[in-house]
């Protein structure tokens, strides 16, 4: 595995480990808004444990599949922490969200909607 940098015509920066002039391995995005993701990466696509910070203060750091959040996982942004199961970039199946004032739902989630316990 070779080490490297590549920029991709969306102004995408990658600096990690390639294969075949891929991201393959460990490595970091720097997005042009100035999120950044640093993970794991199969032949270009990110895959497997990473973290994400967005711009805006987002946190997810998980799994990952196809690019996506995707298994188990923890999420915070405007003081709320969801933790436990996503798919898709949603939470779905176990977990758990606490807002700032207190207030928690812990079960069963469904495409991002609390659905009970």
């Amino acid at each position: 595995m070779a080490e490297g940098k590549l920029t991709f015509p969306d102004g995408i920066a990658y600096e990690g480990e390639l294969v075949d002039g891929k991201p393959h391995g460990k490595g970091k995005l720097t997005y042009p808004g100035g999120g950044v993701h640093e993970g794991d990466f199969v032949y270009g696509k990110i895959q497997g444990k990473g973290k994400f910070t967005s711009s805006g203060g987002i946190v997810y750091e998980g799994d990952w599949v196809d690019g996506w959040p995707d298994g188990k996982g923890k999420r915070t942004y405007n003081g709320i922490v969801e933790e436990g199961d996503f798919v898709h970039g949603k939470m779905h199946g176990k977990g758990k969200k606490t807002y700032p004032d207190g207030k928690v739902e812990e079960g069963n989630w469904k495409d991002g909607e609390f659905v009970g316990k």
